[in-house]
């Protein structure tokens, strides 16, 4: 709840320094004397924008500093998603200055924020209400916002969220993989050609140098073919001459007949067979070269050019040496085996997409039943408090509809399968319409009213402002309207700014704003009243300028009229 409050150089506030309890509080005082300037700060202070004309003349700046205690935690939670924690004792302090030259300076527990935190902060501590501040029921989408808390749905609204959100991430993904699968197939066709063409080819690595050394050896076939068969002829066999392992036989046999003169005769024999067979093994290896070459060299040399065109051809598309085209082949066939897993992937990925939006949608459905089963409730709360509230004609409806896809199923959306919008007919016979588009402002502000009692005990602001929604309203409507306020107040604090005393008589604690001059300029100020003069302050709302002793007991029994506990009676009403 907002503890205290303290206001510095606005418009005609010197120096302000108030402090609040639980329960209701009513501001009253007449007009011009600053009731309004209070709700101004309190603007400021929840990061409104701010005009350098709320600055107090001559002064530099202007400030405003709220100390919030006893918060919740709801609350406390809440602030947790705005990077703020209450301090060691529990308490957070939030203050905004403001300087003739329209600079602001924000602050939460001392440390310097942004205005726009300042604001997201401010708004989870205090809610302020007048005849102009109906934004939540104008507002179509805090109607589902308030339907949920009013129908204890959060829990299942988390539950639907999860399913939601798992259903999201698998589509995001999906479209994600389907948007990639051009590029894949590209890729897989590509992969898928220079594989079977590799593989058709079967390179082998250093096949091209082997066929160049073949080919040159092919060309110089005739060359090489003459060559070794004079090797041949010289070494072993000749039709026309004798060779020379001939003429080392007619040697070998010649000194077999110079055995008597050769003593060493045999050994030279032997050396001459030695020879003799070097020489036959020369002339085979020889004679094999011609071999080589005789076998059509011409259909040869075409097969090896036609190999070596092929091998060329690999290598300019896929790498420079045939070992890279060997790698880029297996690389291919690697990319074609992961492509084809992630079309398994992709038929997987759609299946258990299935199986999550079927989820959603069955736990979207559950929440659906919460919701329309809270928004009758919460029709006949608000009928019921309206017509307390002297709204007979009025007829306030809670709508819930669903959109649903061509299949005919729900469309899912991150607030659940539902549309909801606050309905009312302002005329008996007259349709429902939305609520921004027939209610008038005296009218809503009563709605709201009867709104934020239907959901008192589901209130997670700490401190609410009403600023004088009792406007154009008088007797028992506006006591009821009180009554109404303290019934509120049992749940979270209230401010009510008023010009009532029947709306005044029902406060826990009763505040004048009153207007002086001091050294020739006006000043604000506020007192905390006690019971005279809390009879005093009504006696002048209902008597006007000559208050008589008959007003001043009818004010003291207004006061203890608004004093009894009537909660009990009225939250039958609920």
């Amino acid at each position: 709840m907002l503890a205290a409050l303290h206001i510095e150089n606005v418009a005609v506030i010197k120096e302000l320094d108030l402090d609040f309890s639980s329960g209701l509080s009513v501001m009253t005082g007449e007009t011009g004397a600053g009731k309004s300037i209070i709700i101004g700060s309190v603007r400021m202070l929840l990061g409104a924008r701010t005009d350098k004309d709320m600055i107090r003349s001559g002064e530099e700046r202007a400030l405003v500093e709220g100390l919030f205690s006893e918060i919740g935690e709801k609350t406390v939670k809440a602030l947790e998603n705005c990077s703020v924690r209450p301090d060691e004792n529990g308490e957070i302090t939030l203050l905004r200055s403001v300087t003739a030259e329209g600079r602001s300076n924000c602050k939460i527990n001392g440390r310097t924020v942004a205005l726009s935190q300042l604001k997201a902060v401010g708004e989870l501590l205090i809610g302020i209400h007048g005849q102009h501040d109906t934004q939540t029921l104008l507002n179509a989408d805090n109607h589902l916002l308030l339907l949920d808390r009013y129908g204890d749905c959060g829990k299942q609204f988390e539950i639907y969220r999860a399913a939601y959100g798992k259903s999201m991430a698998l589509k995001s993904r999906l479209t994600a993989l389907i948007k990639e699968e051009g590029l894949r197939g590209e890729l897989r066709e590509k992969s898928r050609r220079a594989y079977e063409e590799i593989s058709k080819v079967k390179p082998k690595a250093g096949e091209d140098e082997q066929l160049e050394q073949r080919r040159k050896l092919v060309k110089d076939a005739q060359k090489l073919a003459k060559q070794s068969r004079i090797v041949y002829r010289a070494l072993y066999k000749n039709e026309k001459s004798a060779s020379a392992t001939d003429l080392i036989g007619i040697a070998q046999t010649a000194i077999e007949q110079l055995s008597d003169a050769m003593p060493n005769g045999e050994d030279c024999i032997g050396k001459l067979t030695a020879c003799k067979m070097e020489l036959e093994e020369i002339a085979r290896d020889a004679f094999a070269v011609a071999e080589i070459c005789t076998d059509n060299p011409a259909e040869e040399l075409n097969r090896i050019e036609d190999r070596l065109d092929l091998l060329k051809t690999l290598k300019r598309k896929y790498g420079d040496t045939l070992e890279e085209v060997i790698a880029y082949a297996e690389k291919a066939k690697n990319m074609l085996t992961e492509l084809d897993g992630r079309e398994d992937e992709l038929k997987m990925l759609k299946s258990e997409l299935e199986r999550s939006v079927e989820d959603a949608r069955r736990e979207g459905a559950k929440l659906s039943l919460l919701r329309r089963d809270a928004a009758r409730r919460l029709g006949e709360a608000v009928n019921g408090q309206m017509r307390y509230l002297d709204l007979e004609k009025v007829v306030f409806e809670v709508e819930v509809t669903e959109e649903h896809s061509l299949s005919g199923a729900p469309k899912l959306t991150g607030t659940g399968v539902n549309t909801v919008r606050f309905l009312i007919s302002a005329n008996p016979g007259e349709p429902l319409k939305p609520i921004s588009e027939i209610a008038s402002g005296g009218e809503l502000s009563r709605i709201m009213l009867a709104l934020k009692v239907a959901l008192a005990d589901k209130e997670e602001t700490p401190s609410l402002i009403f600023d004088e929604i009792d406007a154009g309203i008088s007797g028992k409507t506006s006591q009821k309207i009180g009554i109404k306020l303290r019934e509120i107040s049992s749940y979270t604090q209230v401010f009510c700014i008023t010009h009532s005393a029947q709306v005044a008589a029902c406060g826990h604690h009763h505040f004048r704003i009153s207007k002086t001059e001091v050294d020739g300029r006006n000043r604000t100020e506020v007192a905390l009243l006690d019971e005279s003069g809390r009879v005093e302050e009504l006696a002048r709302i209902m008597g006007g300028i000559h208050i008589s002793n008959s007003v001043k007991e009818s004010a003291l029994e207004l006061l203890l009229d608004g004093q009894k506990d009537k909660n009990e009676s009225i939250r039958t009403e609920r």
